[in-house]
């Protein structure tokens, strides 16, 4: 799979246009929005998610051991926050994610930077996408909590999955693995992106390794998925069962019913 940085970029310029103005018009600030957090810190949390991705891009990764210590960070950033006023902080995402883009724009080729973890070495278009990420799922968030739509077209799915979902499986597969569900469980998965690109993911025993590109490896079970289902299901946003309803999620091969596994083998960071 391959991510073109300057559609990805054209990408998160327009999210993060989108992202802003639906901060900037919260009426709810205070209403739960995911976990525990409501949608004023939820809006803190991604302000700090963007600096955190640009400091990243100019050499400042690194900075936790495993993806476990992610949660505690951000939750003890966000209670440390003082900001809580929507309309700063809309500004602020917008100022930090125009500041990035237009760093890493010249950046494109400065060759690898070292991720959140030490030793994963990631592109720039895997920062960018990162940041299409937080912006995309996170604006679901928030939308829904308003009560307001959100919607995400195919390609922004697709540059997600394809530029920062996938890669982070081949390289830390094993850490997001759900050792419970996973144990004793060996099944090989191809999955096949609407309109995209195909990646295959193999467990053994609690262990995960994914490959991005087309393979004639055999394998037990096809998932043809529509990316922005397959987004929000990935990140526990839509429910699989709805989404297969849907004809948004189809698996065959030898062993098709381990499809509607998949997700449950996967625990998000």
């Amino acid at each position: 799979m391959t991510v073109d940085q300057r559609e990805a970029q054209a990408a998160v310029r327009e999210m993060s246009a989108r992202v802003g103005a639906l901060v900037r018009s919260v009426r709810r600030p205070d209403a739960r929005c995911v976990g525990d957090w409501s949608v004023v810190e939820l809006a803190c949390h991604l302000s700090h998610a963007m600096d955190a991705v640009s400091a990243t891009a100019r050499g400042a990764g690194g900075f936790i051991e495993d993806i476990a210590g992610l949660a505690g960070l951000t939750a003890t950033m966000v209670a440390s926050e003082s900001e809580r006023d929507p309309l700063k902080l809309g500004d602020r995402i917008e100022a930090s994610v125009a500041a990035a883009m237009d760093w890493m724009g010249p950046a494109a080729d400065a060759g690898l930077q070292t991720w959140f973890l030490p030793g994963v070495k990631v592109p720039i278009s895997f920062l960018t996408c990162h940041i299409l990420n937080e912006l995309t799922v996170h604006g679901h968030d928030i939308a829904k909590a308003e009560g307001v739509a959100w919607p995400i077209s195919k390609t922004t799915a697709r540059l997600v999955l394809e530029g920062f979902v996938v890669p982070v499986l081949t390289h830390i597969g094993d850490q997001l693995v759900h050792e419970e569900n996973a144990r004793g469980v060996r099944v090989a998965y191809r999955l096949h992106l609407r309109g995209g690109g195909s990646s295959t993911w193999r467990f053994q025993d609690g262990k995960l390794t994914v490959t991005q590109g087309p393979s004639n490896e055999p394998v037990d079970c096809h998932i043809s998925a529509d990316p922005v289902a397959f987004l929000l299901v990935t990140w526990g946003r839509l429910n699989q069962w709805r989404a297969i309803g849907r004809g948004q999620l189809l698996a065959w091969g030898r062993k098709p019913w381990m499809g509607l596994k998949l997700r449950s083998l996967v625990r998000n960071p």
